[in-house]
């Protein structure tokens, strides 16, 4: 079966100020050995696709910044929204999109800007959720097994084995209270929500149109007219049929000055994070 990736780069996130800006969000900034965190991104899912089946997702703003940062990627594999509708909006029309050229492949989406520190790892644990996505109904997430209760991260809440190393998605978990948090971690079946998603087209097809059936009929010449929602809150709460893998990768969603430097980044003076 055909698989294919694509890498979503169209937020503007305000974690990161003064170093990013809405001009130059996080995942554009090249602090990683002169890299950036959507080149890093693209680097690893180059371990697992050729290049004519990686994707990014982006809006109209980036889509010149995305092609300069990534200038082996083909301009027609980035698929710019016209306005921002949130992920569900921009996944559905990049699923659709790649399916009319691809057939019903198995697409993963990855936000840009996650730092994963064991790339091998993160490869083994992709083609795992590709295999399993290509064989059942299943839409596949993928939860970061926990190193703190952290209270920053949504969790995905997980079952019983269902195979090998992949595990029912019993439901999802909004950012919990430190006790909660606490609670989660030493309860053993949580993962937090990495926002990591595979799925065969067809299944993710099935699954939108029961649950939001408007953004199941999306195109570019009706973008407009959708409901602003995230792809969590339109679909994944919702789904029946959803599994976990779990992956122990290094992973870091570079959310405060403290993740750039637990990830290696040397921050100027002036920004350095207070030390209690």
């Amino acid at each position: 079966m055909t698989r294919a990736a694509v890498i979503l780069a169209g937020g503007i996130g305000t974690r990161l100020r003064p170093l990013s800006s809405d001009e130059n969000p996080k995942q554009f900034l090249q602090l990683f050995d002169g890299q950036s965190l959507l080149q890093k991104t693209f680097a690893r899912l180059r371990r697992v696709l050729d290049v004519p089946h990686i994707f990014v997702s982006t809006n109209e703003t980036f889509r010149a910044k995305c092609l300069a940062q990534l200038p082996g990627l083909p301009p027609e594999n980035v698929i710019a929204e016209p306005s921002r509708r949130n992920t569900a909006p921009a996944i559905a029309l990049c699923s659709f999109a790649i399916a009319q050229r691809l057939g019903d492949p198995s697409i993963a989406f990855l936000p840009a800007d996650h730092y994963i520190a064991d790339e091998a790892e993160f490869a083994r644990v992709l083609d795992r959720a590709f295999a399993f996505a290509e064989t059942s109904e299943f839409i596949v997430t993928i939860g970061i097994t926990p190193t703190e209760p952290n209270t920053g991260y949504g969790y995905l809440e997980l079952g019983d084995e269902i195979a090998h190393g992949v595990i029912r998605l019993v439901r999802f978990k909004e950012k919990p209270t430190r006790e909660k948090a606490e609670e989660f971690v030493r309860a053993g079946n949580y993962a937090w929500n990495g926002g990591i998603f595979v799925w065969r087209v067809s299944n993710f097809r099935r699954e939108l149109e029961q649950h939001a059936p408007q953004i199941a009929r999306v195109t570019l010449a009706n973008y407009d007219t959708m409901p602003s929602i995230s792809i969590d809150y339109a679909v994944m709460e919702k789904a029946e049929h959803v599994a976990t893998l779990r992956g122990d990768f290094g992973w870091s969603d570079i959310g405060s000055f403290e993740a750039l430097e637990r990830a290696g980044v040397v921050l100027p003076d002036e920004i350095k994070p207070a030390r209690g």
